[in-house]
């Protein structure tokens, strides 16, 4: 409902005072709409691109992480130092963790990204059917405007024609009356 009052409201402002169920305003509406989600889910792809870079350089870090440790580790048992052996260790299994996190953020993140491409392209195919439809629909307001016109300019020459007929054709009747008339008193003088 508040979706609907919205468009409703975008619409009349960006029509002015033409009727709002309109559909021709309609559909610039749904436009306008459709390209704000565009632009919208192009940003979130943007996003989800620079999280899979930032994710991605996380990752390698950690990998270099977890075999430095690993390295560190060798060399604490090497010099016979358990506890430091230890705490290497554990730093290990932190980052390994960390890294385990960073591969299914990543995962998760790649599938978003899919899903917001396959919207996108959805988005564009859909916006370009509005675009389609809304020259559909001028063409055929255009059409209609033009046959109004053509039917409006044909009833004027109807009308036109008819008054000049009337015009036309009362005239020599009257004037074939005034010649009976005076033929017919020529008679009757002829007959006196």
């Amino acid at each position: 409902m508040i979706t609907r009052m919205t468009k409703l409201i975008k619409a009349y402002v960006y029509e002015g005072l033409e009727r709002i169920e309109d559909p021709a305003i309609m559909v610039k509406q749904y436009i306008r709409d459709v390209k704000e989600e565009i632009e919208k889910c192009e940003m979130k792809i943007q996003k989800h691109t620079q999280l899979t870079q930032s994710l991605e350089l996380n990752l390698k870090q950690a990998k270099e992480l977890v075999s430095k440790r690993e390295e560190q580790a060798q060399i604490a048992v090497k010099a016979e130092n358990d506890e430091l052996a230890r705490k290497i260790l554990r730093s290990k299994k932190e980052v390994w963790e960390q890294m385990n996190q960073y591969e299914k953020l990543m995962v998760e993140n790649k599938e978003q990204l899919k899903q917001k491409r396959e919207q996108l392209e959805q988005l564009k195919l859909k916006y370009h059917q509005l675009k389609e439809r809304n020259t559909e629909l001028v063409l055929r307001v255009r059409a209609a405007w033009a046959k109004q016109h053509l039917n409006t300019e044909k009833k004027k020459e109807e009308n036109t024609i008819f008054e000049w007929m009337e015009e036309h054709v009362t005239e020599p009747t009257w004037e074939n009356e005034n010649e009976i008339e005076m033929e017919l008193n020529k008679l009757k003088e002829n007959l006196e």
